[in-house]
């Protein structure tokens, strides 16, 4: 490697790091204080940058919020497939709700998380992994899987997508009023009906 590689490697590398201070900065307060009660300021004076250097990466404090959304949910997607292949079963329906079951076992457990996702682990998760699939690869991955499944069992590829946002919308408003606002009962006693609806959706 040239010296001017190795150099152009280092600055690259204390820009990720950059990133990635303000990231960890701002999802620690964003948890903590809230959205609206966390300003640019308070992020780069807790990951201790410049607030100029805020702006090279990020326009405002809700541009940082969601891609900070996005690699949450990028993180669960993944997790969740890894577990879901580790299940060990080939049949498609209960892998579905395997990886459904595990996404809302995580939000439950992870309950600031989810209060921060809101609800959006949706229809714009989709968009956006469909637009960087280099940056997001897992989560094209189980978008990939789960249109092809429904292609082969007779849907068109319109049909197959527009399935999967309302089954990403479902899951995403359900969690967020069942887990936090405990509307209309909980997540446990409405889970069976929620995958009878889901298997109701995918079955062709």
């Amino acid at each position: 490697m040239t010296l001017k590689n190795n150099n152009k490697s280092l600055t690259q590398n204390k820009k990720q790091l950059k990133e990635e201070e303000l990231f960890l900065a701002a999802y620690d307060l964003f948890l903590k204080n809230g959205i609206e009660k966390t300003s640019i300021d308070d992020i780069t004076k807790n990951a201790k940058v410049a607030k100029g250097t805020f702006y090279l990466y990020f326009s405002d404090k809700y541009d940082i919020l969601n891609k900070l959304i996005l690699q949450k949910s990028n993180e669960i997607i993944r997790e969740g497939l890894a577990k879901t292949n580790a299940f060990g079963s080939k049949d498609f329906k209960e892998r579905t709700l395997f990886f459904i079951d595990y996404i809302i076992n995580y939000l439950k457990d992870n309950v600031s998380l989810l209060k921060l996702i809101n609800k959006n682990i949706s229809w714009g998760l989709y968009r956006k992994a469909i637009m960087k699939p280099e940056a997001y690869n897992d989560v094209k991955k189980v978008l990939d899987i789960f249109v092809k499944n429904l292609t082969k069992s007779g849907m068109n590829e319109e049909e197959a997508e527009m399935t999967l946002f309302m089954i990403f919308e479902l899951v995403g408003s359900i969690c967020f009023t069942t887990i936090i606002l405990k509307e209309p009962t909980d997540i446990e006693s409405i889970k069976p009906i929620l995958f009878k609806k889901i298997l109701a959706m995918i079955s062709v």
